[in-house]
């Protein structure tokens, strides 16, 4: 039994119309189909075949050529003149064997030719050799519009990014003009500080750039430490207790005493809560508070030693439910929400998404009643302290 290969397509059975107005062939030819796996859809003439072609959409089409009504011609170049049915492969059955016979089926789009009387082994291979084709042909189209899509989003990528490092430059190139022409050391002095400042930025922005792509195409190295959160927090987020204070706002943090030591980045830990607790610090109001907090679930399953450690981060403010399906995306920036006019460059949360996406763990960003909650949920592995000890 020859059976068709499916190398791009899933367990879908492919459906196939017989175009055949000699009845005992036809039911003949459907049945050989079915056996073989096949959807088989009859018509009895070449317009109730077409009717069934743009009905059914088949795989494959199998045509007889000489028919009363309409012949297998005329029902081919009907079928390839609809965009619907334009690329279905088209088989011809005929009892007509001369070389002008073939040319003109061939000529009008036609994907093979039997000539009758022939063998079941000849069909069945037809069959095979058409549907194969078509679907490499198909996997291709996918292929190319993927890269398509991907040249696409490179190409904004790009337009954003030369817009975000255009704007520092301009401020800096204004700022050195301004010097030029100011008498009073005071007024200098305010535009070196700007200089400064849009210099940072301008780094920084580019430093972001640069960690996005290395992400993106995996070639940032991860580097494994062994982390107790309690001694490795006090120290991390030092800089947030600071800027909340000067602030007024209220930051605490809670973190079980029985959480165990994990294996994790440092770096790519310290970048997410650091990220997260710099956005509530931007977004929450003098007087606001914020929370921190740490918690893992119960060690079970097939590897005990890994522990899904939760990080959330929440406080008072509110993001617009339009806004949080953009949250993620590169250069977004809230709109109207930096009320401390501290700025950045809108790639702050896109790395900490593909940070935590390379760490296999996932992150949710919610916002009502008053307050903005950000959950980040990361398999980690834990390490007994003790035992690595004994160890050594």
């Amino acid at each position: 039994m020859l059976f068709v290969k499916k190398p791009f397509q899933d367990d879908t059975m492919f459906k196939v119309l017989l175009i055949e107005d000699e009845g005992d062939l036809r039911e003949s030819l459907l049945d050989l189909l079915e056996i073989e796996g096949f959807e088989s859809i009859g018509a009895e003439s070449g317009r109730i075949g077409i009717q069934r072609a743009q009905a059914e959409n088949p795989h494959l089409i199998i045509c007889d050529i000489l028919m009363p009504d309409m012949d297998g011609y005329e029902v081919l170049s009907t079928l390839r003149n609809d965009s619907k049915t334009a690329l279905i492969p088209f088989i011809f059955l005929t009892a007509l064997g001369s070389s002008e016979n073939l040319r003109q089926g061939m000529n009008l789009g036609a994907d093979d030719y039997l000539a009758k009387p022939f063998k079941r082994e000849d069909l069945l291979a037809a069959i095979n050799i058409r549907l194969n084709k078509q679907a490499a042909i198909s996997h291709l189209q996918k292929q190319v519009e993927v890269l398509q899509a991907d040249n696409l989003s490179k190409d904004e990528f790009l337009n954003a990014a030369s817009h975000e490092l255009r704007a520092p430059m301009t401020n800096i190139l204004v700022a050195v003009k301004m010097l030029k022409n100011l008498l009073t050391q005071e007024r200098q002095q305010r535009y070196v500080e700007l200089v400064k400042v849009e210099c940072s930025r301008e780094i920084g922005l580019i430093n972001n750039l640069l960690e996005l792509q290395q992400l993106k195409s995996n070639s940032r190295p991860q580097r494994l430490d062994t982390l107790s959160l309690q001694d490795w927090l006090t120290h991390s987020i030092e800089p947030y207790r600071s800027q909340a204070k000067e602030r007024q706002q209220s930051l605490q943090i809670n973190i079980p005493p029985y959480l165990p030591a994990l294996l994790v980045d440092p770096v790519d830990l310290q970048r997410i809560i650091g990220e997260l607790l710099d956005n509530a610090c931007k977004y929450t109001a003098p007087k606001g508070k914020i929370f921190l907090e740490i918690h893992r679930s119960p060690l079970m399953g097939e590897q005990p030693e890994i522990t899904p450690t939760t990080l959330v981060v929440s406080n008072e403010a509110d993001i617009p439910s339009e806004a949080i399906a953009y949250l993620f995306d590169e250069f977004y920036r809230v709109p109207n929400s930096d009320r401390w006019q501290q700025g950045g460059s809108g790639l702050g949360l896109t790395l900490i998404k593909q940070l935590i996406r390379r760490m296999q763990g996932k992150i949710q960003i919610t916002s009502e009643g008053g307050w903005t909650q950000a959950m980040v949920q990361l398999p980690l592995q834990t390490i007994n302290i003790g035992a690595e000890k004994k160890k050594k």
